[in-house]
């Protein structure tokens, strides 16, 4: 095993004859798909099923699926000299994903495609919070591109504001509760990821990985009192086929950053954002507006500026 499978607490992917970027970028395609499964399962179960009751049982699974890789490595591998900061962490790992589940329920209209595009502001975020908490120096240029990434959120959410020079384009404007519950997720995750800068140096992916699912298994225990409810084996055979997606993409994920240069592989994360796209459209016959992709457009460029800057200034 390389330092870099040993590293994140997985092996290193079995594929002879591609390079570590080439590897990292189909693993990234293949988390891709997998995280598509996985929203579009949470939303078709979300119309029986409260959204926070899945959120419980997809940390529940995942703990239970992530033990025997942790195990297999030895327990040691879970201390930690930072108890505090990892949970922390948790918490806002934990309110991320929950509020990712309630954002594209059935409560909400938020289509696949939009979660998606909203969710590609954690790397503003992440600027940001880096910024406030980790005391890094964000020059100019980078502070301008979280700025005109924002303004791609409001595109996006509020639909009329890219045309408001049109009359009435800005009458009856209306801001969906379901869009300010994914900004949040997207916030609460970069924060965990912020957090994890913390925690690496002293703990693998797969053991931040159990941790995370344990504490939000605990977290979220208490709401089974107020969202429980019984379920038909199909139920119960939709809510482990999402969990087991759900564990497997981030399997996949943590492997390709683990096998190649994050700089160079993170652009293809993009490709959630078509995926999304052709899942909604197939399934729900829905197709993103117009203010959607513009309000994307501008969000990609913005966070792929902010990588190019990081990447110059690692090299410097």
């Amino acid at each position: 095993m390389s330092d870099k499978g040993q590293a994140s607490g997985l092996g290193e992917v079995n594929t002879p004859g591609l390079s570590g970027n080439l590897k990292g970028a189909l693993l990234l395609v293949l988390a891709g798909i997998g995280f598509t499964i996985y929203l579009l399962l949470n939303k078709l179960m979300s119309a029986d099923v409260h959204p926070v009751l899945l959120a419980f049982w997809r940390a529940f699974f995942g703990m239970v699926l992530a033990i025997p890789f942790v195990a297999k490595s030895g327990f040691q591998v879970m201390k930690t000299r930072r108890p505090g900061m990892l949970i922390l962490r948790s918490l806002f790992g934990t309110l991320g994903f929950t509020l990712a589940i309630v954002a594209v329920s059935d409560l909400y209209s938020v289509t696949l495609a939009q979660f998606n595009a909203i969710s590609f502001t954690r790397p503003l975020f992440v600027t940001l919070l880096a910024a406030l908490i980790l005391r890094e120096v964000v020059g100019i240029y980078r502070w301008s591109a979280v700025l005109v990434g924002f303004i791609g959120v409001l595109v996006m959410v509020v639909p009329g504001v890219f045309t408001f020079w049109q009359p009435g384009a800005m009458d009856g404007l209306d801001f969906d509760l379901g869009s300010g519950w994914a900004l949040l997720s997207a916030f609460s995750l970069a924060a965990a990821i912020v957090f994890v800068k913390f925690l690496s140096g002293e703990l693998s992916a797969m053991a931040l990985l159990l941790y995370a699912n344990f504490f939000s298994t605990l977290i979220l225990a208490p709401f089974l009192f107020f969202y429980w409810a019984d379920f038909s084996l199909q139920m119960w055979g939709m809510i482990l086929a999402m969990s087991f997606v759900g564990f497997v993409s981030q399997f996949c994920y943590i492997s390709a950053m683990s096998v190649g240069e994050a700089s160079f592989i993170s652009p293809i994360d993009y490709l959630r954002l078509p995926m999304s796209a052709v899942a909604d459209f197939a399934v729900f016959r829905l197709v993103p507006g117009l203010n959607v992709w513009i309000g994307a457009m501008i969000i990609v460029v913005s966070t792929l500026y902010i990588s190019l800057r990081e990447r110059r200034s690692g090299k410097k």
